[in-house]
This record gives structure tokens, sequence and C-alpha cells, in this order.
């Protein structure tokens, strides 16, 4: 499967970074296991993230499912909301696109029949 270009905005964000340092750094048990709890709910929106990049890419959900150990179809149930949301964004983003060529071709339409008709009004010949 192809690398996609998603891979240069996995940049750690700095609260999951925070996070990380405090779930194994604090002196206090009791404030590492908070914190590992809240690393966790931030690890699941990594993952969450990391397969829509992945099927984004072309894999397939048999492929998600094994990568994080389950059925294609518990790996479906548990991700294709946040694909959706992907595919939903890259769709609006396509059509706004189109429509943004359909007016400049228009636009680039008229241009030229204003310019077609400035030139014959121009090159008339007197009879």
């Amino acid at each position: 499967m192809a690398k996609s270009d998603d891979r240069e905005s996995r940049t750690v964000p700095p609260l999951m970074a925070a996070t990380w340092e405090s779930a194994t750094s604090d002196p206090d048990p009791l404030a590492a296991l908070g914190a590992t709890r809240a690393l966790i709910g931030l690890l699941s929106t990594w993952e969450a993230k990391l397969a829509t990049e992945a099927v984004a890419a072309g894999a397939t959900w048999e492929a998600v499912g094994s990568s994080v150990g389950v059925s294609r179809q518990a790996a479906w149930e548990r991700f294709h909301g946040d694909v959706g949301d992907f595919k939903r964004q890259v769709k609006a983003q396509a059509r706004a696109l189109a429509d943004r060529h359909r007016e400049e071709a228009r636009e680039l339409q008229e241009e030229a029949m204003r310019m077609a008709k400035q030139f014959r009004r121009s090159h008339r010949r007197p009879f």
C-alpha cells in the first residue's frame, strides 16, 4: 500500500506528550494512574486518525482490523464514522473545486466572447 501524505501531520499533540510524561514520571501513583486513563482516551483518538489515514490510502477493513487485532467487521464498526467524516470532507472539497472550475470556465468563455465581439467591431470593413 502506498504511503499517505497524512503521515507528515503525525506530530504528537502537546497534550498527548504532556499526558505521557505525567503517566510515566509523576511520583504520585494516583496522579500517574489518572494520566494513564487520560492517555487511553487520547490514544483512541490517535488510533481512529491512523485508521482513517490507512483507509484513505487504500487499506481494506480487513487490513485495518488485522492491525488492531479485530475482525474486519469490528474494525468497520469501530472506525467507519471517522472514515465517513473524512470522505464527506473530501467530497465537499471536490465539489467546491468543481464548482470553482465551472465558474472560472464560464468567466473565461464570457471574456473570450467579449474579446471576439470587440475584435469584430474594431475590424469591420466599411461598405
